[in-house]
């Protein structure tokens, strides 16, 4: 018998065999029990059983976003500052000198979301601006990329920083005019910093992520994967996995190396349950497009600049065959095209030995032909951010060379290899990690400035619907979810329209209104 039927309801889901014109649900403790007509399922109801007529309305799979930093949303509303809205560096500038008047208990000015692009000042703050602020107590201001920080001069003082100065491998400490440190950090030169800030407690990871999980929940995202999990993040995971305090499906990435750190972090275990997955490990390889830190063949726009390659290969290639040695798969971050090529040099190394183990590529920003071929050929799987088109279209028309642009985040060339493909969001290095708002910009091409960037390679919206459900759960490795089918978990959510009758410029104005996790509401608008 059920413990749930929905019915009158237009059922959308993209796995094969799904067959349409069915219109009831029916749900027997947190399983799907049966799909199918309602004349056909009430037979399944009983005296507690609950009934909801949905008056036509649209049920999907619940969105699973494959790349999100979850605890970095919740630390944005909670413990650190959010500047994504800056118009301007003097904007910025005031928004942190508040806080840090209205905040003089906090011993470190923590703040996150600087895009310069957007500015009139259109240049880099460093370490000059920020002491404008303060010079006794330490700033340390991330770009929304995170692949680049700002500090003042008592943030690089306490982390005794000086011309001299080893810069790790992989990373850049940048100099002023007077042949000084500036202020500004990229890639593997973060931890040069972030190492002396006091680190956050597991208690004060979990507020964040509960913090997150209310928003995902509201924009119907059921399941996630949080792709960069240090040791401390991943003891907070299991213990809220422990205590049922997770609330939504997680795949949890950890990484391997740390920022500025010699030594690798220890290799994780595998762990497989309902709620809770970890399954692969991270490495970056290079930085981010809109920062100019993504490793190119050739220069960005303007400048003599080709951003960062992170990885040594050796060390890489050790990591990587022992992580496979123990089941874990291989995610990593790789955008510009000399690290996309860089990293499938070595997936394809280790393939040898491990062909059936996850190989995923992060991001995936400039991919060349020929990558796309050897991916195909390889198994080579990919999380795309399509959301970038939207809120970093503007970096990218301003720092790439027209023939980059031409191909940037090219999804309809990637599906088109026969690639699995997921979209997500990355978010907090975009402020809206709606995954329609994904959805419309994979289908538009459009920047929020209303630019096309590669319009031929959008998809289409059941493909992109399909990236954020199915796809999304074959990424991860992780099973039942992803799709309206008996034997899967209930996680589904109510719309207020059909995204498949919407036009695609107004994807966002189809609304959740309903999240059932386990066959349980757990959001209601």
């Amino acid at each position: 018998m059920a413990s749930l039927i929905i019915h009158n309801a237009n059922l959308l889901s993209f796995h094969e065999g799904f067959s349409e014109g069915a219109d009831a649900i029916a749900v027997e403790g947190d399983l799907i029990k049966a799909i199918g007509k309602w004349d056909d399922l009430k037979s399944l109801a009983q005296s507690g059983t609950q009934l909801i007529d949905v008056g036509g309305k649209t049920l999907m799979p619940g969105f699973n976003d494959s790349h999100i930093h979850i605890w970095k949303v919740g630390n944005l509303k909670t413990l650190m500052l959010d500047v994504r809205t800056a118009g301007s560096l003097d904007e910025m500038l005031s928004i942190i000198r508040d806080y840090h008047q209205q905040n003089p208990q906090v011993n470190w000015i923590t703040a996150r979301g600087f895009n310069e692009a957007g500015w009139k000042e259109n240049r880099m703050p460093d370490k000059n601006d920020l002491d404008r602020i303060t010079k006794d107590k330490p700033i340390y201001l991330i770009r929304t990329c995170a692949h680049i920080a700002v500090t003042n001069t008592r943030a690089m003082e306490l982390s005794n920083i000086t011309t001299d100065t080893t810069v790790p491998s992989g990373g850049m400490m940048y100099k002023g005019a007077d042949g000084k440190p500036n202020g500004i950090f990229s890639e593997t030169a973060l931890g040069l910093i972030s190492k002396h800030i006091p680190a956050y407690t597991k208690e004060e990871l979990k507020i964040m992520v509960k913090a997150a999980r209310q928003q995902l929940f509201g924009l119907g995202i059921t399941a996630a994967t949080d792709p960069a999990v240090d040791p401390l993040l991943l003891q907070t995971y299991y213990e809220m996995h422990e205590a049922n305090e997770l609330g939504l499906r997680l795949n949890a990435i950890p990484i391997l190396l740390p920022d500025g750190g010699e030594k690798p972090y220890d290799l994780p275990g595998s762990y497989s349950s309902d709620w809770f997955n970890v399954n692969t490990v991270k490495f970056f390889s290079d930085g981010g497009l809109s920062g100019k830190t993504a490793a190119l063949k050739r220069t960005y726009k303007n400048t003599a600049d080709k951003g960062v390659l992170r990885l040594q290969k050796q060390q890489y290639l050790q990591l990587g065959r022992a992580a496979l040695e123990k089941g874990l798969g291989l995610a990593t971050h790789a955008i510009g095209d000399q690290a996309i090529e860089f990293v499938i040099s070595c997936y394809i190394e280790l393939s040898e030995s491990f062909p059936e183990i996850i190989k995923r590529i992060e991001h995936l920003g400039l991919p060349e032909e020929r990558d796309l071929e050897t991916m195909a050929k390889y198994g080579i799987a990919t999380s795309m951010q399509t959301i970038f088109i939207s809120e970093l279209g503007k970096n990218f028309r301003q720092y790439l060379d027209q023939q980059y642009l031409d191909h940037c985040y090219p999804v309809r060339s990637v599906l088109k290899h026969g690639i699995l493909t997921a979209l997500s969001s990355d978010a907090p290095v975009v402020s809206n990690l709606n995954p329609l708002k994904g959805a419309e910009a994979a289908v538009t091409r459009k920047d929020n400035e209303g630019y096309a960037i590669a319009p031929y390679e959008a998809i289409s919206i059941p493909e992109a619907l399909k990236a954020y459900t199915v796809n999304a759960a074959a990424i991860a490795g992780t099973k039942k979810i992803g799709a309206l089918q008996a034997g899967q978990f209930a996680d589904f959510i109510l719309l207020n329209a059909d995204p498949l009758k919407a036009e695609p410029e107004k994807l966002t104005s189809v609304k959740v209104e309903k999240t059932f996790i386990s066959g349980k509401c757990v959001y209601e608008a």
